[in-house]
């Protein structure tokens, strides 16, 4: 079955509270470690969760804002300190790539392993072993970017009878026809993976809108999401200061989730003001059921078969 994790790292907005860092969220699958955002002391919070030092590893930046950059130059720096030795890639607005080169002039920030910088673009930014990050602009206050993870599984179940009826031998054939790929066998007989699998699984998607406004590239780019991770800085009692501050209120989040059929909305970026989030999540909830308040350490597991398990960091699990 399809998987993918995601790890909440950081979910503040503005300031870093108690219990609440910045903005950072690790989608996890197949050894791969996707971050996005890098708030503050991230790199504490990378430590917490036991993601691993020296995993597969891409980082991606909605914008140049400190609360959702700051974290970036400590976390290379720890990499380093832990002797992390696989490359790792650095994607965001092309603002990005200055600051990283000022931090390494002026702090001599240096890493034991190749750490690439990438200005980005709406469309596709990587494709890594069968997901798709694809990033989209959103309404912010000066350039700022949402970002779509896309996993799609190369074949269905694999299907061992069908390949002993085919005369296929065993072993490492069968492995890589279960993963897509198509073969040639000693008699010069042609099997293509669809010979011998089942229907393929439906995509898995999560969607991350970084800061915005309410926009049409969140809306489309959130069309029957897995999980939408949405900001949500304010209550409906303060729409003026989210639309001059560019930001999203908790309705507004719980509408796009509800108008683009979206199966889990995780509200996060709230703002210090809320206390515990509750004025946030009840007016969510009036929209939109199917919603939760994202917690530091949070994390969420979606399958292929649409099913979704929830694991607090006080090791509850929904």
């Amino acid at each position: 079955m399809s998987r993918l994790e995601a790890v909440f790292l950081g979910t503040g907005g503005s300031m870093p509270t108690t219990g609440r860092n910045h903005p950072s969220i690790v989608i996890k699958y197949q050894g791969w470690n996707l971050m996005f955002d890098a708030g503050e002391d991230v790199q504490r919070q990378f430590e917490r969760a036991k993601l691993g030092t020296n995993k597969r590893m891409a980082i991606y930046i909605t914008h140049r804002h400190p609360d959702h950059l700051l974290g970036l130059g400590g976390l290379l720096l720890r990499f380093s300190l832990l002797g992390r030795t696989k490359p790792l890639s650095v994607y965001g607005p092309s603002e990005l790539i200055e600051y990283v080169r000022m931090a390494q002039d002026s702090i001599n920030l240096g890493t034991t392993f190749d750490t690439t910088v990438y200005a980005v673009e709406p469309g596709t930014v990587s494709e890594i072993e069968n997901v798709r990050v694809t990033a989209f602009e959103v309404d912010h206050r000066g350039h700022a970017l949402g970002y779509k993870v896309v996993y799609q599984k190369p074949t269905g179940p694999f299907l061992p009878e069908r390949a002993i009826e085919l005369d296929i031998p065993k072993g490492s054939i069968w492995r890589k026809l279960a993963a897509g790929e198509s073969v040639v066998l000693d008699n010069g007989r042609a099997v293509n993976p669809e010979d011998v699998t089942g229907p393929q699984p439906p995509p898995l998607s999560v969607v991350y809108s970084g800061d915005t406004r309410p926009c049409d590239a969140l809306l489309e780019a959130s069309k029957e999401a897995d999980l939408l991770i949405c900001e949500a800085m304010y209550t409906s009692d303060n729409a003026d200061l989210a639309e001059e501050r560019g930001h999203m209120t908790a309705k507004a989040a719980a509408e796009i989730a509800r108008d683009c059929k979206v199966k889990l909305l995780a509200l996060t970026h709230y703002s210090p003001r809320y206390g515990d989030g509750t004025a946030i999540i009840d007016e969510a909830r009036k929209v939109f059921p199917d919603v939760m308040l994202a917690r530091d350490l949070m994390r969420i597991t979606l399958s292929s078969d649409g099913t979704h398990s929830i694991e607090m960091p006080d090791a509850q699990t929904t």
